[in-house]
């Protein structure tokens, strides 16, 4: 991964959100609102996943990069009345693509190795219909982010050796949501989603008994989407997501086999996905 193709995705994300913004802004019949009432939805998708992972170590001058490829699936469903609503969701990779992570010391290539790396989340809330295109909901989310890494070169040596690193996390979600009519057939959809972490574990095979303290970060994620309703109950369309998931790092921990620390690190991701829904 390279820093112009990070800058590159996030360009593109920030292109679209600004896109949709400015038709919305700028479309007057955007704002048309849906039916309201009581109703209640579940929906399937399918996703292209791009995820962007480096690591930072400046105590020892190490730095790692990696770019990736999975294709994901997610389940949700929603039940809403007058005055709350209920959801929850399902998102699991169906296939990883195995990258390649680099290892700069002092920004030379010391290591390289594959990487396999595979984000698992469940997320439930609950919210407040304030406006069709304006609803504040907050929940938890649960999420596993698995690497698995294999295929090592140090310093120019094959090495063989595995490992599996583990990062479960239970985190509060807060969110805003909304939708809205381009035309009778056409809707729009957003959202925005803050999770702070409240339980982390962390554990790597590669260091048995090690384990990490200081584990705070953030995630924060954005989507949006166009769907086509082909009846009253049965609509389908694209959307397009984005975010940043990011980790502080741990202090110098000691263990059985000696000292070692988590790394500060990032994932940047960007996914395009197809849905389907269908509303009872």
């Amino acid at each position: 991964m390279t820093k112009y193709s990070i800058f590159r995705t996030r360009r593109f994300f920030v292109s679209f959100i600004s896109g949709i913004t400015f038709i919305l802004f700028l479309y007057p019949p955007a704002f048309a609102g849906p039916d309201g009432g009581i109703e209640s939805k579940v929906s399937f998708n399918i996703a292209w996943e791009r995820l962007q992972y480096k690591e930072r170590e400046p105590d020892t001058r190490l730095d790692a990069k990696a770019e990736l490829d999975n294709m994901v699936v997610g389940i949700e469903g929603v039940k809403r009345w007058e005055h709350l609503f209920l959801g929850a969701r399902f998102t699991f990779p169906i296939s990883r693509e195995s990258g390649r992570e680099e290892v700069t010391l002092s920004g030379k290539t010391y290591q390289g190795n594959a990487l396999e790396m595979g984000w698992t989340r469940i997320d439930g809330f609950v919210g407040y219909p304030l406006r069709y295109w304006i609803n504040p909901y907050m929940g938890f989310r649960w999420s596993e982010v698995r690497q698995e890494r294999k295929n090592f070169v140090i310093a120019g040596t094959p090495v063989t050796l595995q490992s599996v690193e583990e990062l479960k996390s239970l985190s509060l979600l807060f969110g805003m949501g909304g939708v809205g009519n381009f035309t009778p057939r056409w809707t729009w959809n957003y959202r925005a989603e803050l999770f702070l972490p409240l339980s982390v574990k962390v554990t790597n095979t590669a260091l048995p008994g090690f384990e990490p303290s200081d584990k705070s970060g953030h995630m924060l994620e954005l989507k949006g989407g166009i769907n086509y309703l082909f009846t009253d109950s049965l609509y389908s369309g694209f959307f397009l997501y984005g975010g940043w998931m990011h980790w502080n790092g741990s202090q110098w921990n000691s263990f059985d086999r000696g000292r070692a620390k988590w790394p500060e690190n990032d994932t940047y991701y960007l996914g395009v996905g197809l849905n389907i829904f269908y509303k009872f």
